[in-house]
């Protein structure tokens, strides 16, 4: 082989060994979240991603690849059960809106510090509020239900179920907000529990317009990204960082990506 040759031949293979070197040095982190709107968080009732206005923390979590380089985000959306299952398999690396449970430490890891979740490091708050029908006698003190109380319909698969049942409370789960409001509309549940920022919505709704908030709270709650037990096992130091970019990202532009969803 000639000396001509031979370098074009050592070229070409240096450039291999490149394009494999960077192709391994990229990180690919697959967050997954539910496929029903979460108004500003995530947008459309679909398995689809939006390509436009997807949703501000959607939005946020993508800006990532700007603070880590080698971090490539792609997404998903299934239904919440679903989306647990497969965080807990690792089939997906992430998955958000996630508030709090020690149960759910099995099924996936928390931004953590000093033996507890780190708050500081969450991606939200969100309340939870019951909803009911005008004029009927349910009432909450914060504390406890009153009035005629049968059943309380709740969104499937989310902490509130556990929450209610703690307190006595008979649940009926459903798979959408909609869902819930029908069966509160035809009398089949005494008051439904859902996130203020999906239940404020939809009673904008004419069709839902014999349904009002019961304004005290049931409670407020810190949601985060929670990163799967295989990947964190893995990137331990990715996670962290990752957690932490993202708190910073929250801090400095959540605000400025969310008013362009009002």
């Amino acid at each position: 082989m000639s000396t001509k040759s031979l370098i074009k031949s050592l070229t070409f293979t240096m450039a291999l060994s490149s394009f494999s070197f960077l192709a391994q040095a990229e990180t690919v982190f697959t967050v997954s979240f539910e496929d029903k709107a979460q108004f500003p968080y995530y947008i459309g009732d679909s398995s689809t991603v939006l390509a436009d206005k997807p949703g501000a923390t959607v939005e946020l979590i993508k800006r990532l690849e700007s603070k880590i380089p080698d971090l490539k985000v792609v997404f998903q959306r299934c239904p919440v059960k679903r989306c647990l299952n497969d965080l807990e398999t690792g089939a997906v690396d992430a998955l958000f809106n996630l508030s709090f449970k020690e149960s759910r430490l099995k099924v996936g890891a928390y931004p953590w510090k000093d033996g507890s979740v780190d708050t500081d490091r969450k991606l939200t708050t969100i309340k939870y509020s019951f909803y009911k029908k005008k004029g009927t006698d349910f009432g909450w003190d914060g504390t406890k239900v009153s009035g005629t109380v049968k059943t309380i319909g709740a969104p499937a698969g989310y902490s509130i179920v556990g929450d209610l049942e703690k307190i006595g409370l008979k649940v009926s789960e459903a798979s959408s907000t909609e869902r819930n409001m029908k069966k509160l509309a035809a009398g089949r549940v005494s008051a439904v529990a859902l996130q203020d920022n999906k239940g404020d919505m939809i009673i904008k709704d004419p069709k839902f317009s014999n349904i009002e908030k019961v304004e005290t709270p049931i409670k407020a709650k810190p949601y985060y990204l929670v990163i799967s037990n295989q990947f964190k096992d893995k990137n331990a130091a990715m996670a962290d960082k990752i957690w932490t970019e993202l708190a910073e990202l929250k801090a400095k532009e959540f605000d400025q990506i969310v008013q362009k969803y009002y």
